[in-house]
């Protein structure tokens, strides 16, 4: 079940604020528009430490870094083997997947059937964020389709909560 921001559905604000460098931005920003070359889809997980009211990203891991990620036009699909590798990793590492982005090829930033059903993780809190247009254009937070995981399903942000909830942060 999707819930759109402005729907009349009466949805919590998220209850962590996921916190990212800003060099993961940047590399996120540049990795994705070099990988979807301006024609296919492309995605990446920001991973690291989930904390009571806030989630802090370390780090960016890119999908066609793991595997095959069968990017297409119009989709794209992160294998099985390189999911459960992942998974290891960071449980080695004592890291959690913190949000999945992906490209959309045009500017609708809201997340399909399909994108619903082909997460990485479906834990309460997760973050799946749509960048548009291939990612060519450095984006700004709210120009991006954030979308949290509910007990029922995913949830769109509103513009003024993912300001409020996705933090930028300079390195110390």
């Amino acid at each position: 079940m999707s819930n759109a921001a402005g729907s009349g559905l009466s949805s919590p604000s998220p209850t962590t604020r996921l916190v990212v460098p800003k060099s993961v931005i940047a590399r996120t920003q540049r990795c994705l528009k070099d990988r979807s070359a301006g024609y296919r889809e492309s995605a990446c997980v920001w991973v690291g430490r989930r904390y009571r009211a806030t989630m802090e990203v370390s780090r960016v891991i890119f999908h066609h870094e793991l595997g095959d990620d069968r990017a297409t036009a119009l989709s794209l699909e992160l294998p099985e083997a390189a999911k459960f590798a992942l998974y290891r990793d960071l449980a080695d590492r004592q890291e959690s997947l913190l949000a999945l982005l992906h490209t959309h090829p045009e500017q609708w930033v809201g997340l399909s059937a399909i994108d619903e059903q082909n997460q990485v993780s479906s834990r309460v809190g997760f973050w799946s964020i749509v960048v548009p247009f291939y990612g060519v254009c450095d984006w700004a937070p709210q120009e991006l389709g954030c979308h949290v995981r509910c007990e029922c399903g995913w949830r769109r942000l509103a513009v003024d909560e993912v300001t409020s909830s996705l933090v930028i942060v300079h390195e110390r």
